[in-house]
């Protein structure tokens, strides 16, 4: 359109022009590629063969991929997260049977999964908010949430630290792709939903009740050391439940049937219905997360979802 100065009256003149010079435009191209050498060379393309990958079907079938599918590295990230017990031992001792503490001595066994720089940057740099991804917590004979509203600021969350507070981060995968990858590829593994927690605790402190989840879980100890205290189910009707349990007093849980300090490198696996407290040291702070997995996901609640929807489908087939 440079050129076309348009004065009050002109536009159609001014259109006449635009539209010769489109007429023009596409008549050059008409004729570019009416060339003969051009329709050569179209031709030709037209009547080669397309060049494929060649590919031994036999070959292909019989020899294995160089790289690991999903579920292969599913099964590599689970035997490494709690060898050196072997993977069949675990399921046929230990899975949802009685819990197993695993005592390494390598602080830097887990050293890549997550840390409390990490928990710092997060909260600095992304939108983490009070009681969706982080809840702030005590117990001293009673267990407390102290969540403000909005969005977690780092001198507020830090002055709540710095007073005793525990800080629980309920989904760190959100932000941080470590955890993400490590959750996401231990689903291969299980074969459904895999979470994430993380909780950081002062030193001289707990943060929660004794209690029991409603998942299989995996504490993995990143920093520090923990006190753990490991309860067996209280009656047949509280093994293996469906749903977590609410806060007990100290009288109502027994005696432990395992008791250990948790360091760097460790891992504890608990069945869902473990109960359970930690308490920190008084010399230093804990850093540990929990891999947990297997939640709501029995033969109840699959017929709990299915039984419903069959019964609907049959009501709209046969009124009567």
């Amino acid at each position: 359109m440079e050129g076309f100065k348009l004065k009050n009256g002109d536009h159609e003149e001014a259109i006449e022009k635009v539209l010769k010079n489109v007429k023009v435009q596409v008549g050059e191209k008409k004729r570019k590629k009416g060339d003969p050498k051009n329709n050569s060379a179209s031709k030709k393309k037209k009547s080669q063969a397309p060049e494929l990958i060649p590919a031994d079907l036999d070959d292909v079938l019989g020899e294995a991929e160089d790289e690991p599918g999903s579920i292969e590295n599913g099964d590599n990230a689970f035997e490494w997260m709690i060898s050196p017990t072997s993977v069949s031992d675990f399921y046929k001792d230990y899975w949802e049977k009685k819990p197993l503490h695993i005592k390494r001595s390598d602080p830097s066994f887990y050293k890549t999964v997550f840390s409390t720089k990490a928990f710092d940057k997060i909260v600095r740099e992304q939108r983490v908010l009070y009681g969706k991804n982080l809840d702030v917590t005590s117990y001293d004979g009673k267990r407390e949430t102290h969540n403000p509203e909005g969005r977690v600021f780092p001198a507020v969350l830090w002055d709540f630290y710095n007073n005793g507070c525990s800080i629980r981060m309920l989904n760190p995968q959100t932000f941080h792709n470590g955890v993400w990858r490590l959750c996401s590829t231990l689903q291969d593994h299980f074969q459904n939903m895999v979470g994430a927690n993380v909780y950081l605790t002062p030193p001289g402190t707990q943060g929660f009740a004794p209690h029991w989840d409603d998942v299989e879980v995996f504490m993995l100890q990143l920093e520090g050391k923990k006190h753990w205290k490991i309860y067996s189910p209280r009656s047949k009707e509280e093994t293996l439940p469906r749903f977590s349990s609410g806060n007990f007093e100290q009288d109502e849980v027994g005696t432990p049937i395992l008791e250990v300090d948790l360091e760097p490198g460790d891992m504890i696996y608990m069945p869902r219905g473990t109960i359970h407290q930690g308490n920190c040291l008084s010399d230093e702070h804990s850093l540990h997360i929990t891999i947990s997995a297997y939640q709501l996901n029995s033969w109840t609640d699959l017929l709990e979802k299915l039984l419903p929807a069959a019964l609907t489908a049959a009501s709209q087939e046969d009124l009567q």
